[in-house]
């Protein structure tokens, strides 16, 4: 098996085929509205172009890779390891599938299983960790499906919405991961 193969996706890097569907979720409000604290604003094609081209780079420090289905070939989303600290080993985990009716099939667990993988065996990380909206229920459930534990709540944040959110922050230690691998029986 690829190592950036899963039971469902592939990990890959991004693609000129990935820039319509990329240009679409920048522009769903709803979706951009949960990924970070930034006004949400309309982008343009040339926006979700140069936001792609930073994706692909290994030079800043990140990790980022597009989510493919495995069956056809769709791309699903993105993943990556950002803020990534090589005297502390530990990095920031991103997910993000684009379209609704796409989230809750277990691609984004597939997706953040391979990436977790690569994480802690290529680059021989020790923590990783996320922070994510109260509200996002998908991306809870990925996170905790995937072993990462809640170690705090941030009150009031993030002002989303309309109103004020609270921020989870979860964490996965290698040790539980390989310990959760040992008892799934997964490399």
């Amino acid at each position: 098996m690829n190592m950036f193969e899963g039971q469902m996706v592939r990990l890959r890097a991004f693609d000129n085929g990935d820039l319509i569907p990329l240009w679409k979720s920048l522009n769903d409000a709803d979706v951009m509205g949960l990924l970070s604290g930034a006004p949400v604003l309309p982008a343009t094609m040339d926006d979700a172009a140069q936001f792609m081209a930073a994706q692909t780079s290994h030079s800043t420090g990140e990790y980022q890779f597009a989510i493919e289905r495995l069956e056809d070939g769709r791309f699903l989303g993105r993943c990556g390891l950002s803020e990534l600290d090589r005297r502390n080993l530990r990095a920031e985990v991103t997910i993000h599938i684009g379209e609704e009716e796409m989230r809750g099939r277990g691609y984004g667990t597939d997706a953040l299983s391979i990436l977790c993988r690569f994480a802690f065996e290529d680059l021989n990380l020790h923590r990783l960790k996320a922070h994510v909206y109260a509200c996002n229920e998908h991306s809870i459930r990925c996170l905790e499906k995937s072993g990462f534990q809640q170690e705090g709540v941030l009150k009031e944040e993030m002002y989303r919405f309309g109103r004020w959110h609270d921020v989870v922050a979860y964490a996965l230690m290698r040790c539980e991961w390989e310990a959760l691998n040992e008892r799934t029986g997964e490399d």
